[in-house]
Protein backbone atom coordinates (compact mmCIF):
# COMPACT_ATOMS: atom_id res chain seq x y z
CA UNK A 1 0.00 0.00 0.00
CA UNK A 2 1.39 3.39 -0.95
CA UNK A 3 2.14 5.82 1.80
CA UNK A 4 2.66 9.36 0.65
CA UNK A 5 3.81 12.62 2.20
CA UNK A 6 3.05 16.06 0.80
CA UNK A 7 4.82 19.18 1.77
CA UNK A 8 4.31 22.77 0.70
CA UNK A 9 7.17 25.17 0.69
CA UNK A 10 6.17 28.78 0.37
CA UNK A 11 3.14 27.31 -1.19
CA UNK A 12 4.89 24.12 -1.98
CA UNK A 13 3.52 20.72 -1.35
CA UNK A 14 5.36 17.57 -0.50
CA UNK A 15 3.86 14.14 -0.76
CA UNK A 16 5.69 11.27 0.82
CA UNK A 17 4.40 7.82 0.12
CA UNK A 18 5.56 4.92 2.18
CA UNK A 19 5.77 2.37 -0.59
CA UNK A 20 5.87 4.36 -3.71
CA UNK A 21 5.34 8.07 -3.62
CA UNK A 22 6.21 11.39 -2.14
CA UNK A 23 5.50 14.77 -3.59
CA UNK A 24 6.46 18.35 -2.81
CA UNK A 25 4.60 21.30 -4.15
CA UNK A 26 7.31 23.89 -3.92
CA UNK A 27 7.91 27.63 -3.80
CA UNK A 28 4.60 28.74 -5.12
CA UNK A 29 3.74 31.08 -2.27
CA UNK A 30 0.09 30.06 -2.42
CA UNK A 31 -1.39 27.18 -0.45
CA UNK A 32 -1.98 23.96 -2.40
CA UNK A 33 -5.64 23.72 -1.49
CA UNK A 34 -6.46 21.17 -4.20
CA UNK A 35 -3.76 18.75 -3.07
CA UNK A 36 -4.84 19.16 0.55
CA UNK A 37 -8.46 18.46 -0.28
CA UNK A 38 -7.59 15.37 -2.31
CA UNK A 39 -5.78 13.67 0.58
CA UNK A 40 -7.35 15.30 3.64
CA UNK A 41 -8.72 12.08 5.10
CA UNK A 42 -6.03 9.73 3.81
CA UNK A 43 -3.54 8.46 6.43
CA UNK A 44 -1.35 6.95 3.71
CA UNK A 45 -0.38 10.44 2.56
CA UNK A 46 1.50 13.01 4.59
CA UNK A 47 0.83 16.50 3.27
CA UNK A 48 3.10 19.32 4.47
CA UNK A 49 2.43 22.82 3.22
CA UNK A 50 4.68 25.85 3.66
CA UNK A 51 2.97 28.97 2.33
CA UNK A 52 2.03 32.60 2.82
CA UNK A 53 -1.20 32.76 4.78
CA UNK A 54 -1.54 36.10 6.60
CA UNK A 55 -4.44 34.84 8.72
CA UNK A 56 -6.39 33.85 5.61
CA UNK A 57 -5.95 37.19 3.85
CA UNK A 58 -3.59 35.94 1.15
CA UNK A 59 -4.97 33.94 -1.78
CA UNK A 60 -6.46 31.33 -1.67
CA UNK A 61 -7.10 31.90 2.04
CA UNK A 62 -6.85 28.22 3.01
CA UNK A 63 -4.06 26.36 4.80
CA UNK A 64 -4.54 27.37 8.43
CA UNK A 65 -2.32 25.59 10.98
CA UNK A 66 -5.34 23.87 12.54
CA UNK A 67 -6.27 22.20 9.24
CA UNK A 68 -4.72 18.88 10.24
CA UNK A 69 -6.75 16.35 8.27
CA UNK A 70 -9.94 14.50 9.13
CA UNK A 71 -10.95 11.04 10.26
CA UNK A 72 -8.13 8.53 9.77
CA UNK A 73 -6.09 11.27 8.07
CA UNK A 74 -5.94 13.49 11.15
CA UNK A 75 -2.38 14.59 11.80
CA UNK A 76 -1.23 13.83 8.27
CA UNK A 77 -2.03 17.31 6.93
CA UNK A 78 0.53 19.89 8.06
CA UNK A 79 0.37 23.59 7.26
CA UNK A 80 3.23 25.93 8.07
CA UNK A 81 1.25 29.09 7.48
CA UNK A 82 3.41 32.20 7.39
CA UNK A 83 1.77 35.32 8.80
CA UNK A 84 2.72 38.98 9.09
CA UNK A 85 2.63 39.93 5.43
CA UNK A 86 5.90 41.34 4.15
CA UNK A 87 7.01 43.08 7.33
CA UNK A 88 9.59 41.65 6.85
CA UNK A 89 9.27 39.16 3.98
CA UNK A 90 10.21 35.54 4.59
CA UNK A 91 13.58 34.46 3.26
CA UNK A 92 16.25 31.79 3.51
CA UNK A 93 16.56 31.84 7.32
CA UNK A 94 12.82 31.27 7.77
CA UNK A 95 12.60 28.44 5.26
CA UNK A 96 15.67 26.73 6.66
CA UNK A 97 14.20 26.97 10.16
CA UNK A 98 10.93 25.42 8.98
CA UNK A 99 12.83 22.51 7.50
CA UNK A 100 14.90 21.96 10.63
CA UNK A 101 12.05 22.14 13.11
CA UNK A 102 9.05 20.69 11.26
CA UNK A 103 9.48 19.35 7.75
CA UNK A 104 12.52 17.09 8.00
CA UNK A 105 11.74 15.67 11.44
CA UNK A 106 8.20 14.72 10.42
CA UNK A 107 9.15 13.45 6.96
CA UNK A 108 11.92 11.33 8.48
CA UNK A 109 9.55 9.89 11.06
CA UNK A 110 7.04 9.13 8.31
CA UNK A 111 9.72 7.28 6.30
CA UNK A 112 8.47 7.79 2.72
CA UNK A 113 9.65 5.57 -0.11
CA UNK A 114 9.50 8.23 -2.80
CA UNK A 115 9.35 12.03 -2.76
CA UNK A 116 7.37 13.81 -5.48
CA UNK A 117 8.01 17.54 -5.77
CA UNK A 118 5.37 19.73 -7.30
CA UNK A 119 7.79 22.60 -7.81
CA UNK A 120 6.63 26.18 -8.18
CA UNK A 121 8.94 29.08 -7.43
CA UNK A 122 6.80 32.07 -6.43
CA UNK A 123 8.68 32.37 -3.13
CA UNK A 124 11.97 33.12 -4.91
CA UNK A 125 13.16 36.72 -4.70
CA UNK A 126 12.17 38.74 -7.74
CA UNK A 127 8.38 38.34 -7.48
CA UNK A 128 6.36 41.49 -6.75
CA UNK A 129 4.23 41.67 -3.55
CA UNK A 130 0.91 40.76 -5.23
CA UNK A 131 2.57 37.54 -6.41
CA UNK A 132 4.17 36.73 -3.08
CA UNK A 133 6.94 39.21 -2.33
CA UNK A 134 9.15 36.74 -0.44
CA UNK A 135 12.97 36.78 -0.59
CA UNK A 136 14.05 33.14 -0.69
CA UNK A 137 17.18 32.79 -2.83
CA UNK A 138 17.37 30.34 -5.70
CA UNK A 139 20.42 28.64 -4.17
CA UNK A 140 18.47 28.00 -0.95
CA UNK A 141 16.10 25.75 -2.88
CA UNK A 142 19.04 23.67 -3.99
CA UNK A 143 20.05 23.13 -0.37
CA UNK A 144 16.49 22.23 0.62
CA UNK A 145 16.30 19.66 -2.18
CA UNK A 146 19.62 18.25 -1.01
CA UNK A 147 18.07 17.77 2.39
CA UNK A 148 15.00 16.05 0.98
CA UNK A 149 17.24 13.67 -0.92
CA UNK A 150 18.13 12.07 2.40
CA UNK A 151 14.57 10.69 2.43
CA UNK A 152 13.39 7.59 0.58
CA UNK A 153 16.96 6.60 -0.35
CA UNK A 154 17.08 9.62 -2.65
CA UNK A 155 14.08 8.62 -4.76
CA UNK A 156 12.55 11.90 -5.88
CA UNK A 157 10.57 13.35 -8.79
CA UNK A 158 10.28 17.10 -9.45
CA UNK A 159 7.47 18.54 -11.58
CA UNK A 160 7.75 22.23 -12.46
CA UNK A 161 4.65 24.25 -11.55
CA UNK A 162 4.36 27.92 -10.70
CA UNK A 163 6.43 31.07 -10.84
CA UNK A 164 6.03 34.36 -12.72
CA UNK A 165 9.59 35.66 -12.98
CA UNK A 166 11.54 33.81 -15.66
CA UNK A 167 14.95 34.55 -14.14
CA UNK A 168 13.83 33.31 -10.73
CA UNK A 169 12.32 30.16 -12.22
CA UNK A 170 15.47 29.39 -14.23
CA UNK A 171 17.85 30.00 -11.33
CA UNK A 172 15.81 27.98 -8.82
CA UNK A 173 15.29 25.14 -11.27
CA UNK A 174 19.02 25.01 -11.99
CA UNK A 175 19.81 24.89 -8.26
CA UNK A 176 17.38 22.03 -7.73
CA UNK A 177 18.71 20.05 -10.69
CA UNK A 178 22.27 20.48 -9.44
CA UNK A 179 21.17 19.02 -6.12
CA UNK A 180 19.52 16.07 -7.87
CA UNK A 181 22.68 15.44 -9.88
CA UNK A 182 24.86 15.56 -6.79
CA UNK A 183 26.79 18.58 -8.03
CA UNK A 184 28.46 20.97 -5.63
CA UNK A 185 26.00 23.68 -4.58
CA UNK A 186 26.69 27.36 -4.19
CA UNK A 187 27.20 27.81 -0.44
CA UNK A 188 24.80 29.79 1.69
CA UNK A 189 26.20 33.07 2.99
CA UNK A 190 27.63 33.33 6.50
CA UNK A 191 25.00 35.95 7.29
CA UNK A 192 22.24 33.44 6.56
CA UNK A 193 23.93 30.72 8.61
CA UNK A 194 24.00 33.02 11.65
CA UNK A 195 20.60 34.63 11.13
CA UNK A 196 17.59 33.78 13.29
CA UNK A 197 14.07 33.66 11.80
CA UNK A 198 12.07 36.87 12.08
CA UNK A 199 9.40 37.33 14.76
CA UNK A 200 6.48 36.53 12.45
CA UNK A 201 8.10 33.30 11.32
CA UNK A 202 8.74 32.36 14.94
CA UNK A 203 5.06 32.78 15.78
CA UNK A 204 4.05 30.71 12.76
CA UNK A 205 6.41 27.88 13.70
CA UNK A 206 5.19 28.00 17.30
CA UNK A 207 1.61 27.44 16.14
CA UNK A 208 2.51 24.56 13.86
CA UNK A 209 4.75 22.74 16.32
CA UNK A 210 2.28 23.18 19.17
CA UNK A 211 -0.47 21.55 17.11
CA UNK A 212 1.57 18.73 15.59
CA UNK A 213 3.70 17.80 18.58
CA UNK A 214 0.77 15.66 19.70
CA UNK A 215 0.81 13.71 16.43
CA UNK A 216 4.56 13.34 15.85
CA UNK A 217 7.17 12.31 18.40
CA UNK A 218 9.88 14.10 16.42
CA UNK A 219 8.21 17.51 16.75
CA UNK A 220 8.77 19.59 19.85
CA UNK A 221 7.02 22.89 20.64
CA UNK A 222 9.04 25.73 19.14
CA UNK A 223 10.44 27.54 22.17
CA UNK A 224 12.13 30.94 22.12
CA UNK A 225 14.93 31.79 22.78
CA UNK A 226 16.13 28.29 21.85
CA UNK A 227 18.78 28.87 19.17
CA UNK A 228 17.54 28.44 15.65
CA UNK A 229 20.64 29.68 13.87
CA UNK A 230 21.82 27.07 11.41
CA UNK A 231 25.50 27.54 12.26
CA UNK A 232 24.88 27.06 15.99
CA UNK A 233 22.80 23.94 15.35
CA UNK A 234 25.61 22.43 13.29
CA UNK A 235 28.18 23.33 15.97
CA UNK A 236 26.10 21.64 18.66
CA UNK A 237 25.84 18.45 16.60
CA UNK A 238 29.62 18.40 15.95
CA UNK A 239 30.29 18.74 19.68
CA UNK A 240 27.89 15.88 20.46
CA UNK A 241 29.56 13.66 17.86
CA UNK A 242 32.99 14.44 19.29
CA UNK A 243 31.74 13.60 22.78
CA UNK A 244 30.50 10.19 21.63
CA UNK A 245 33.82 9.49 19.90
CA UNK A 246 35.77 10.50 23.00
CA UNK A 247 33.69 8.20 25.19
CA UNK A 248 34.19 5.31 22.77
CA UNK A 249 37.98 5.79 22.89
CA UNK A 250 37.88 6.07 26.68
CA UNK A 251 35.96 2.81 26.99
CA UNK A 252 38.59 1.01 24.88
CA UNK A 253 41.39 2.38 27.10
CA UNK A 254 39.57 1.22 30.23
CA UNK A 255 39.14 -2.30 28.83
CA UNK A 256 42.83 -2.62 28.02
CA UNK A 257 43.85 -1.57 31.56
CA UNK A 258 42.06 -4.48 33.28
CA UNK A 259 43.31 -8.11 33.55
CA UNK A 260 41.77 -10.68 31.24
CA UNK A 261 39.76 -12.36 34.04
CA UNK A 262 37.77 -9.17 34.46
CA UNK A 263 36.90 -9.09 30.79
CA UNK A 264 33.19 -9.64 31.33
CA UNK A 265 32.99 -6.85 33.89
CA UNK A 266 34.91 -4.46 31.65
CA UNK A 267 32.77 -5.33 28.66
CA UNK A 268 29.65 -4.57 30.64
CA UNK A 269 31.19 -1.34 31.93
CA UNK A 270 32.11 -0.23 28.44
CA UNK A 271 28.71 -1.00 27.00
CA UNK A 272 26.87 0.67 29.84
CA UNK A 273 28.88 3.89 29.84
CA UNK A 274 28.73 4.31 26.07
CA UNK A 275 25.05 3.46 25.86
CA UNK A 276 24.21 5.99 28.56
CA UNK A 277 25.99 8.73 26.65
CA UNK A 278 24.47 7.73 23.33
CA UNK A 279 21.03 7.71 24.93
CA UNK A 280 21.59 11.17 26.35
CA UNK A 281 22.81 12.55 23.02
CA UNK A 282 19.93 10.91 21.18
CA UNK A 283 17.49 12.53 23.59
CA UNK A 284 19.19 15.89 23.02
CA UNK A 285 19.01 15.57 19.27
CA UNK A 286 15.28 14.83 19.38
CA UNK A 287 14.69 18.13 21.11
CA UNK A 288 16.99 20.16 18.86
CA UNK A 289 16.62 21.36 15.31
CA UNK A 290 17.04 19.07 12.37
CA UNK A 291 20.27 19.79 10.42
CA UNK A 292 20.26 20.97 6.85
CA UNK A 293 23.40 19.17 5.74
Amino acid sequence: MLRECTELLGASAVLCQRICNSAIRWSDVHHGNGTQQAFYADPSILYVSLHRYDEGNFFPGSGAPNEVGSGPGEGYNINIAWTGGLDPPMGDAEYLAAYRTVIMPIASEFEPDVVLVSAGFDAVEGHNPPLGGYKVTAKCFGHLIKQLLTLADGRMVLALEGGHDLTAICDASEACLNALLGNELEPLSKDILHQTPNANATLSLQKTTEIHSKYWKSVKPYVVPVSCKLAETQKQEREETEAVSAMALLSVDVEQSFPQEHGRYVQNLRTTSTDVLLSAVSSDLKSSFFPIF
